[in-house]
Protein backbone atom coordinates (compact mmCIF):
# COMPACT_ATOMS: atom_id res chain seq x y z
CA UNK A 1 0.00 0.00 0.00
CA UNK A 2 2.59 2.84 0.77
CA UNK A 3 4.43 1.44 -2.51
CA UNK A 4 1.27 2.17 -4.64
CA UNK A 5 1.06 5.47 -2.19
CA UNK A 6 4.71 6.47 -3.09
CA UNK A 7 4.04 5.26 -7.09
CA UNK A 8 0.80 7.17 -7.07
CA UNK A 9 2.55 10.90 -5.51
CA UNK A 10 5.57 10.22 -8.00
CA UNK A 11 3.32 9.94 -11.22
CA UNK A 12 1.46 12.86 -9.90
CA UNK A 13 4.05 14.91 -9.37
CA UNK A 14 5.65 14.02 -12.34
CA UNK A 15 2.50 14.81 -14.16
CA UNK A 16 2.47 18.01 -12.46
CA UNK A 17 5.94 19.17 -13.18
CA UNK A 18 6.15 18.00 -16.91
CA UNK A 19 3.54 20.77 -18.26
CA UNK A 20 5.78 23.61 -16.27
CA UNK A 21 9.22 22.09 -18.36
CA UNK A 22 7.32 21.88 -21.60
CA UNK A 23 6.36 25.57 -21.05
CA UNK A 24 10.02 26.21 -20.63
CA UNK A 25 11.25 25.14 -24.09
CA UNK A 26 8.73 25.81 -26.25
CA UNK A 27 8.55 29.20 -27.40
CA UNK A 28 9.75 28.65 -30.89
CA UNK A 29 5.99 26.78 -30.83
CA UNK A 30 4.06 28.95 -29.00
CA UNK A 31 5.63 31.95 -31.50
CA UNK A 32 4.41 29.79 -34.49
CA UNK A 33 1.28 29.10 -33.06
CA UNK A 34 0.71 33.13 -32.54
CA UNK A 35 2.64 34.22 -35.79
CA UNK A 36 4.84 36.43 -33.34
CA UNK A 37 8.08 36.44 -31.85
CA UNK A 38 8.64 39.15 -29.16
CA UNK A 39 11.62 40.29 -29.15
CA UNK A 40 13.61 42.71 -26.41
CA UNK A 41 15.87 45.79 -27.17
CA UNK A 42 17.54 48.38 -25.51
CA UNK A 43 16.88 51.08 -28.09
CA UNK A 44 19.92 53.70 -27.15
CA UNK A 45 22.73 51.87 -28.71
CA UNK A 46 23.04 53.55 -32.00
CA UNK A 47 23.89 52.14 -34.47
CA UNK A 48 22.43 49.05 -33.40
CA UNK A 49 19.06 50.18 -31.97
CA UNK A 50 17.58 53.87 -31.51
CA UNK A 51 14.61 55.69 -31.94
CA UNK A 52 14.66 57.85 -35.16
CA UNK A 53 11.60 60.07 -35.53
CA UNK A 54 9.39 57.90 -33.13
CA UNK A 55 10.16 54.81 -34.21
CA UNK A 56 13.07 51.78 -33.50
CA UNK A 57 15.77 51.45 -36.25
CA UNK A 58 19.21 50.34 -36.21
CA UNK A 59 21.32 47.05 -37.57
CA UNK A 60 19.07 44.89 -34.71
CA UNK A 61 15.86 45.93 -35.93
CA UNK A 62 16.85 45.35 -39.17
CA UNK A 63 18.36 41.89 -38.52
CA UNK A 64 15.30 41.11 -36.29
CA UNK A 65 12.99 42.21 -39.37
CA UNK A 66 14.80 39.61 -41.48
CA UNK A 67 15.03 36.62 -39.30
CA UNK A 68 11.30 36.96 -38.67
CA UNK A 69 10.88 36.87 -42.45
CA UNK A 70 12.56 34.08 -43.25
CA UNK A 71 10.63 32.58 -39.88
CA UNK A 72 7.64 33.59 -41.56
CA UNK A 73 6.81 35.57 -38.42
CA UNK A 74 5.77 39.12 -37.39
CA UNK A 75 8.27 40.48 -34.99
CA UNK A 76 6.92 42.64 -31.82
CA UNK A 77 9.34 45.04 -30.65
CA UNK A 78 9.90 45.53 -27.03
CA UNK A 79 11.96 48.31 -25.60
CA UNK A 80 13.88 47.68 -22.27
CA UNK A 81 16.41 49.83 -20.31
CA UNK A 82 19.80 48.04 -21.48
CA UNK A 83 20.11 47.07 -17.43
CA UNK A 84 16.65 44.97 -17.58
CA UNK A 85 17.20 43.19 -20.59
CA UNK A 86 18.39 39.76 -19.38
CA UNK A 87 15.72 40.03 -16.72
CA UNK A 88 13.00 40.85 -19.23
CA UNK A 89 13.68 37.49 -21.06
CA UNK A 90 14.31 35.30 -18.11
CA UNK A 91 11.21 36.34 -16.74
CA UNK A 92 9.52 35.21 -19.72
CA UNK A 93 8.70 39.44 -20.77
CA UNK A 94 10.39 38.81 -24.32
CA UNK A 95 10.80 35.38 -26.71
CA UNK A 96 14.55 36.41 -27.33
CA UNK A 97 16.64 39.22 -27.40
CA UNK A 98 18.67 41.05 -30.48
CA UNK A 99 19.93 44.05 -28.81
CA UNK A 100 23.92 43.43 -29.61
CA UNK A 101 24.85 41.50 -26.48
CA UNK A 102 28.00 40.74 -26.32
CA UNK A 103 29.15 37.23 -25.03
CA UNK A 104 30.94 37.27 -20.92
CA UNK A 105 31.05 34.10 -18.96
CA UNK A 106 28.16 35.49 -16.59
CA UNK A 107 25.86 36.01 -19.33
CA UNK A 108 26.14 32.86 -20.55
CA UNK A 109 25.77 31.58 -17.57
CA UNK A 110 22.51 33.36 -17.09
CA UNK A 111 20.88 32.90 -21.34
CA UNK A 112 21.81 31.66 -24.42
CA UNK A 113 23.72 32.84 -26.86
CA UNK A 114 23.52 32.36 -30.35
CA UNK A 115 26.01 31.95 -33.21
CA UNK A 116 28.24 35.39 -32.95
CA UNK A 117 26.28 37.88 -35.82
CA UNK A 118 28.87 40.61 -35.27
CA UNK A 119 32.34 40.31 -34.05
CA UNK A 120 33.46 43.38 -31.65
CA UNK A 121 35.48 44.62 -29.23
CA UNK A 122 36.33 46.82 -25.78
CA UNK A 123 37.44 50.16 -26.53
CA UNK A 124 37.56 53.75 -25.14
CA UNK A 125 36.33 56.70 -27.35
CA UNK A 126 38.53 59.73 -25.70
CA UNK A 127 39.27 63.52 -25.38
CA UNK A 128 40.88 65.71 -27.69
CA UNK A 129 45.07 65.84 -26.19
CA UNK A 130 45.07 63.04 -24.57
CA UNK A 131 46.40 59.52 -26.22
CA UNK A 132 44.40 56.42 -24.91
CA UNK A 133 46.00 53.49 -26.76
CA UNK A 134 46.26 51.11 -24.22
CA UNK A 135 43.81 50.44 -20.94
CA UNK A 136 46.65 51.44 -19.00
CA UNK A 137 46.27 54.94 -20.46
CA UNK A 138 42.78 54.79 -18.66
CA UNK A 139 44.95 55.45 -15.15
CA UNK A 140 43.74 58.95 -13.30
CA UNK A 141 41.23 59.13 -15.47
CA UNK A 142 37.53 60.13 -15.56
CA UNK A 143 35.46 56.86 -17.32
CA UNK A 144 32.23 56.99 -18.26
CA UNK A 145 30.52 53.60 -18.89
CA UNK A 146 27.14 52.13 -19.81
CA UNK A 147 25.76 50.42 -16.92
CA UNK A 148 25.34 46.61 -17.56
CA UNK A 149 27.44 46.37 -20.39
CA UNK A 150 30.68 45.11 -20.74
CA UNK A 151 32.65 47.99 -21.08
CA UNK A 152 31.32 48.57 -17.73
CA UNK A 153 32.25 45.05 -16.66
CA UNK A 154 35.94 45.33 -18.43
CA UNK A 155 36.53 48.39 -16.03
CA UNK A 156 35.27 47.84 -12.77
CA UNK A 157 37.72 44.20 -12.99
CA UNK A 158 40.20 45.18 -14.84
CA UNK A 159 41.11 49.06 -13.99
CA UNK A 160 39.02 50.04 -10.80
CA UNK A 161 42.08 50.87 -8.75
CA UNK A 162 43.61 53.01 -11.60
CA UNK A 163 41.10 55.16 -12.79
CA UNK A 164 40.24 58.55 -11.13
CA UNK A 165 36.77 57.63 -10.65
CA UNK A 166 33.75 55.77 -13.03
CA UNK A 167 30.73 57.61 -13.98
CA UNK A 168 28.04 55.30 -14.74
CA UNK A 169 25.28 56.07 -17.27
CA UNK A 170 22.11 54.49 -18.29
CA UNK A 171 22.08 54.80 -21.60
CA UNK A 172 25.28 55.49 -23.99
CA UNK A 173 24.22 58.51 -25.53
CA UNK A 174 24.37 60.34 -22.14
CA UNK A 175 27.99 59.24 -22.13
CA UNK A 176 29.03 60.23 -25.10
CA UNK A 177 27.49 63.59 -24.75
CA UNK A 178 29.42 63.82 -21.59
CA UNK A 179 32.40 62.95 -23.31
CA UNK A 180 31.55 65.72 -26.23
CA UNK A 181 31.34 68.41 -23.11
CA UNK A 182 34.35 67.04 -20.74
CA UNK A 183 32.46 65.97 -18.21
CA UNK A 184 34.48 62.37 -18.38
CA UNK A 185 37.50 62.05 -20.58
CA UNK A 186 37.24 58.57 -21.86
CA UNK A 187 34.04 56.32 -22.15
CA UNK A 188 34.76 52.28 -22.85
CA UNK A 189 32.54 50.47 -24.89
CA UNK A 190 32.38 48.67 -28.15
CA UNK A 191 34.65 50.35 -30.56
CA UNK A 192 32.21 49.88 -33.57
CA UNK A 193 29.48 51.88 -31.37
CA UNK A 194 32.52 54.61 -30.42
CA UNK A 195 33.62 54.83 -34.12
CA UNK A 196 29.96 55.65 -35.30
CA UNK A 197 29.08 58.08 -33.05
CA UNK A 198 32.55 59.56 -32.75
CA UNK A 199 32.12 59.87 -36.49
CA UNK A 200 28.95 61.79 -36.39
CA UNK A 201 30.29 64.27 -33.80
CA UNK A 202 31.18 67.90 -35.26
CA UNK A 203 31.58 70.03 -32.10
CA UNK A 204 35.14 68.21 -31.03
CA UNK A 205 37.46 65.90 -32.49
CA UNK A 206 37.21 62.97 -30.52
CA UNK A 207 39.72 59.84 -30.45
CA UNK A 208 39.22 55.96 -30.38
CA UNK A 209 41.67 53.48 -28.95
CA UNK A 210 42.33 50.35 -30.66
CA UNK A 211 40.48 46.63 -29.43
CA UNK A 212 41.64 46.14 -26.17
CA UNK A 213 39.52 42.73 -25.71
CA UNK A 214 37.76 41.11 -28.47
CA UNK A 215 34.09 39.93 -28.01
CA UNK A 216 31.81 38.32 -30.08
CA UNK A 217 27.75 40.02 -30.44
CA UNK A 218 24.86 37.32 -30.29
CA UNK A 219 21.07 36.64 -30.49
CA UNK A 220 19.78 35.39 -26.64
CA UNK A 221 17.21 33.32 -25.47
CA UNK A 222 16.57 31.29 -22.57
CA UNK A 223 18.66 28.22 -21.93
CA UNK A 224 15.69 25.70 -22.08
CA UNK A 225 14.61 27.22 -25.61
CA UNK A 226 16.56 24.81 -27.82
CA UNK A 227 14.44 24.07 -30.58
CA UNK A 228 13.76 28.37 -31.12
CA UNK A 229 17.90 28.46 -30.96
CA UNK A 230 18.40 26.10 -33.27
CA UNK A 231 16.04 27.98 -35.73
CA UNK A 232 17.99 31.43 -35.32
CA UNK A 233 21.47 29.68 -35.95
CA UNK A 234 20.37 27.90 -38.84
CA UNK A 235 18.94 31.24 -40.20
CA UNK A 236 22.19 33.35 -39.11
CA UNK A 237 24.52 30.68 -40.67
CA UNK A 238 22.50 31.61 -44.03
CA UNK A 239 22.97 35.11 -44.16
CA UNK A 240 26.07 35.26 -43.47
CA UNK A 241 26.59 32.67 -46.71
CA UNK A 242 24.21 34.64 -48.54
CA UNK A 243 25.98 38.12 -47.93
CA UNK A 244 22.93 39.66 -45.88
CA UNK A 245 24.74 40.11 -42.41
CA UNK A 246 28.02 41.65 -44.87
CA UNK A 247 25.36 43.61 -46.55
CA UNK A 248 23.98 44.93 -43.20
CA UNK A 249 27.56 45.89 -41.93
CA UNK A 250 28.33 47.34 -44.57
CA UNK A 251 24.98 49.65 -44.77
CA UNK A 252 25.39 50.47 -40.93
CA UNK A 253 29.08 50.57 -40.52
CA UNK A 254 30.59 51.40 -44.20
CA UNK A 255 30.95 55.22 -42.82
CA UNK A 256 32.12 54.61 -39.49
CA UNK A 257 35.25 56.14 -39.98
Amino acid sequence: MDRFRLTRRTLLATTLATPVLAQEGDTLAKARAAGVLVVGNGGAFPPFEFMENGRLTGYDVDLGEELGRRMGLRIQWQVIAFAGLIAGLTSGRVDCLITAMAWTPERAERIAFSTPYYKTGIAAGYRPGLAIDRPEDLAGRIVGVQVGTSGEQFVRQHHASRVREIRVYNEFPLALQDLVVGRVEAVVNTQPVLRWNIARNTRVRLGVSPVWDARDVGINTRHPDVALMAEINRHLVAMQADGFLPGLDQKWFGQAG
